[in-house]
């Protein structure tokens, strides 16, 4: 272990040699390292989703320290049947369709070749430089302060099939980029290599990773509770996440809807998301686990009408739908009001004949949807809300309808049944499907029920029908019409409790 001329801490990597690295700053890796696992993940229908390779293999959470509080890997060596799915949905799209001809195309020059060729800055030919010897998976992490300067450090690990060739691209990379002062070194551990901002803390990362991998904590038993296997994972630490990024700064809740999360010591928990692919669809699915803290998250008010999302009519272009929102917006109406209303929010819903929390919570309802119908040309549009009192919503929404009648184009209330409430909205079309008991209706639409597949239990609710919308969306990106046709439906829900769930799920035909 040596100091080389700048200063900086040389630390003998696994072969025996010293590395120090002066190229074009650490952040390069880290954004490109973001910057392709948002792309695979957007990407399906592109030639960046072409294939999956490999065959089994270290992860990066192998190599990263448990003390990791932010981590998110790509695996491009997922199981056989992850690989088979991503390899069926490139097939459907016409701009992947041609350049998908097996199962082993493929996207690591699409994907991980960006971070070291192309306008990175590093200098480097893929096919030359980095094709013979990058490997099939990597992962970003974030970890404590090792030098006291209070910021949190990063670590970026790659795959590597050759660390001799992998050592000499780096070294090229380098020389490439002399002309930059930022510093970045690297490290090797087994078959990946370590980035962080110096070799120090690129050796330090290994290190404590031997002893000590992420792999170890509860990071693993947090990824089985997606409950199937995944293409990317993104996974945090909250407690020590808002320790290292928000301590010292002013967290102002104004709505009330992280109530004791302004407080680190009220807040622990962990975060967890995933890719996963099927071969008529990609889905993304969240859970907060052991969360503490953010009491909105956590609370679990049982629903009056799980899933009326479901009750709307089949042909709709999409719909949204929320549990308690009555509640939540009569209780924010409370907080802003008797704090100096300095918004002049009474003044406002006063002249609608709305001047009580009480009010606003029998008008939205327990249950609030919005639904759009109609066709491309001519949309309609629909509030649609179950309430206890339908009788007092009716009048209020009769109220404000009558006194703002020269802005609501229209606008007309009705009673529905099944659950009471009321529908507000544009479009006779549209209120007479949504006031009809007869007609085929969402819950019995495949298209809807395969990407909502938990809907009776969420508390937020949205739905857009891709498909429907496809001649619009066409006629707007001519260039990009081959690409979207595939495209069918996309599903998004959220459910409170004991550990919350966020699933986006969007299917293709």
């Amino acid at each position: 272990m040596s100091f080389n001329n700048e200063g900086e801490l040389s630390v003998p990597d696994q072969m025996g040699e010293e590395t120090a690295l002066s190229p074009r700053a650490s952040r390069k890796w880290v954004g490109a390292a973001a910057a392709v696992a948002v792309v695979a993940a957007l990407a399906v229908g592109g030639s960046a989703m072409v294939n999956l390779l490999g065959g089994g293999g270290a992860q990066p959470e192998d190599v990263f320290p448990a003390n990791a509080f932010v981590f998110a890997k790509l695996d491009l060596d997922p199981s056989a049947g992850q690989k088979l799915a991503v390899f069926q949905l490139a097939r459907k799209f016409p701009t992947s369709r041609d350049k998908v001809t097996s199962e082993e195309s493929s996207i690591k020059e699409s994907t991980f070749g960006s971070i070291f060729t192309g306008d990175s800055g590093w200098g480097l030919d893929y096919k030359k430089d980095v094709e013979p010897w990058l490997g099939d998976r990597v992962g970003v992490g974030i970890f404590p302060d090792m030098d006291a300067d209070k910021k949190p450090e990063v670590g970026l690990a790659i795959a590597v099939t050759d660390q001799d060739a992998a050592k000499v691209a780096l070294d090229k990379a380098i020389a490439n980029a002399a002309e930059n002062h930022d510093k970045v070194g690297y490290a090797f551990a087994d078959d990946y290599v370590i980035v962080s901002d110096t070799t120090a803390h690129a050796a330090s990362l290994v290190r404590v990773g031997k002893v000590t991998p992420l792999t170890g904590s509860a990071y693993a038993s947090d990824v089985a509770k997606l409950g199937s296997e995944q293409v990317g994972v993104a996974w945090a630490d909250v407690a020590a996440s808002y320790k290292a990024v928000a301590q010292g700064q002013a967290n102002e809740d104004t709505l009330g809807l992280l109530k004791g999360a302004t407080d680190p010591k009220n807040v622990s928990g962990r975060v967890v998301v995933g890719l996963h692919a099927d071969p008529s669809f990609i889905e993304l699915t969240g859970k907060g686990i052991d969360i503490k803290g953010v009491g909105a998250l956590a609370k679990a008010d049982a629903t009056t009408e799980a899933g009326m999302i479901a009750s709307f009519p089949a042909d709709v272009f999409g719909a949204v739908t929320s549990t308690g929102l009555g509640k939540a917006v009569g209780a924010l109406y409370t907080s802003l009001t008797e704090s100096g209303d300095s918004m002049q929010i009474k003044s406002t819903l006063g002249a609608l004949g709305i001047d009580s929390a009480a009010q606003i919570e029998t008008l939205l309802g327990d249950d609030t949807g919005v639904v759009v119908g109609g066709t491309l040309d001519q949309p309609e549009y629909a509030v649609r809300t179950a309430t206890g009192d339908a009788d007092a919503a009716y009048e209020l929404a009769r109220r404000i309808l009558g006194v703002a009648e020269f802005d609501t184009g229209g606008a007309s209330v009705h009673r529905v049944h099944g659950p009471e409430g009321i529908v507000v909205g544009m479009g006779s079309g549209l209120i007479g499907a949504i006031t009809s008991p007869s007609g085929s209706t969402l819950g019995s639409n495949a298209t809807f029920t395969q990407v909502m597949p938990d809907v009776g239990q969420a508390d937020f609710a949205a739905y857009v029908n891709l498909a429907k919308l496809m001649p619009r969306l066409a006629r707007d990106n001519p260039s990009d019409a081959a690409s979207l046709k595939p495209l069918n439906a996309l599903g998004l829900t959220a459910t409170r409790g004991a550990e919350p769930t966020v699933r986006l799920r969007l299917s293709v035909r």
